[in-house]
């Protein structure tokens, strides 16, 4: 399949509407999985959008100037609906003015508008899609390269979404990658990541609602733990699992307990009153999967759940004390091979002094470990 560049917005379908009337996106990638139907679906949406999308300083802005409606939202025809797919954070916005029993259930403090500006919310223009799928190409670069880039969880949900809908017509993450004007891999990855995330929803090993209280949804965690092999082997995916077409539930029913242990410490879980293990992609994540490869290190990670105690089992310390080891003896060396430029110097002397007895101690903790236990 050839996909084409994106095309020019369609300008001349333009309608102007009552924004009471649209209804916000429960499909969008930013906010899937993110509530129930209804009312409350509309307040889990327009929640989110206030502690990831700067909503509230949007209504500000509205409050000071109106709303400039300068660019058209995108909406499409479904059943009874008018479902925004594009411009969700304005409506949201201008529904936070104008229906106040929202408003307080939200617990969102509304600002005063001038009878001016509240005229300014009484119609948006829009232009309605024939479906989703014609909005995939006017939407998509905007928001993976474009201006107003989503995060990594809303690209690869947007890209999964794609791709789900469209492969047995013959698109391929390429063909999708091409369009988004992204790097086929970064797609192949975000991808891939999804799959793993919704096969433990579906399995209702976890839910990104249910991480550690006050922990942002760092979908990069996962993805990134998926391009190292310790991971792939520890959820029982094949070697060059990455490499291959994208495949639902691609992890082994037996591993699926594993991936729950995984998710859990990567994320924690509110309901478990458990945090993460991870603090940081970097470089927890690497340290985790080292800990995963090593029986010994696994164990100690389930029974204390303390992540740096447990990599400490996991071989890197031995790595760590070889290449010091190694290190000091190349500086050593080097120190005797400049040693006939030494001048006399008390506090030099003494440094190879303490050289001598480090070295001793070393040297004998090596061949009797017992004694450094002492």
């Amino acid at each position: 399949m050839t996909v084409v560049a994106a095309k020019k917005l369609p300008l001349d379908r333009t309608e102007a509407l009552d924004p009471l009337t649209l209804q916000l996106d429960r499909k969008n990638p930013r906010f899937a999985g993110g509530g129930p139907g209804g009312r409350k679906a509309d307040v889990a949406i327009i929640k989110r959008l206030v502690e990831d999308a700067d909503l509230l300083e949007l209504v500000q802005s509205i409050a000071a100037n109106g709303y400039l409606d300068l660019e058209p939202l995108f909406v499409v025809r479904e059943g009874a609906h008018t479902v925004v797919v594009e411009g969700n954070r304005r409506v949201a916005a201008i529904k936070i003015f104008r229906e106040p029993a929202l408003a307080r259930e939200l617990g969102v403090a509304v600002p005063s508008l001038s009878p001016e500006h509240k005229k300014t919310l009484e119609r948006v223009h829009v232009i309605p899609l024939a479906s989703r799928e014609e909005a995939r190409q006017l939407i998509g670069f905007k928001h993976i390269n474009g201006t107003h880039k989503w995060d990594s969880y809303a690209k690869g949900r947007f890209a999964a979404d794609w791709y789900r809908a469209e492969k047995k017509a013959g698109t391929t993450l390429e063909d999708i990658a091409r369009s988004l004007g992204d790097r086929h891999d970064t797609v192949q990855r975000l991808v891939l990541g999804i799959f793993v995330l919704d096969q433990a929803r579906d399995r209702a090993l976890f839910e990104p609602e249910d991480r550690f209280p006050g922990r942002v949804f760092f979908f990069s965690h996962l993805y990134t733990a998926l391009t190292r092999p310790e991971y792939r082997v520890f959820l029982g995916l094949p070697e060059r699992w990455r490499d291959q077409v994208p495949k639902e539930n691609p992890v082994p029913s037996e591993s699926l307990p594993r991936l729950k242990e995984l998710l859990n410490w990567l994320y924690g879980s509110k309901s478990e009153s458990e945090p993460p293990v991870i603090g940081s992609q970097n470089p927890d994540v690497k340290n985790l999967g080292e800990v995963l490869a090593s029986p010994q290190a696994y164990k100690k990670l389930k029974a204390e759940r303390d992540l740096k105690a447990a990599h400490e089992w996991s071989g890197a310390r031995s790595k760590q004390f070889a290449e010091h080891l190694v290190k000091a003896l190349t500086q050593a060396e080097r120190a005797l091979g400049l040693v006939y430029g030494y001048s006399p110097d008390p506090t030099l002397l003494e440094t190879a002094d303490n050289l001598t007895k480090v070295a001793r101690s070393l040297l004998s903790q090596m061949k009797n470990p017992q004694e450094g236990d002492t």
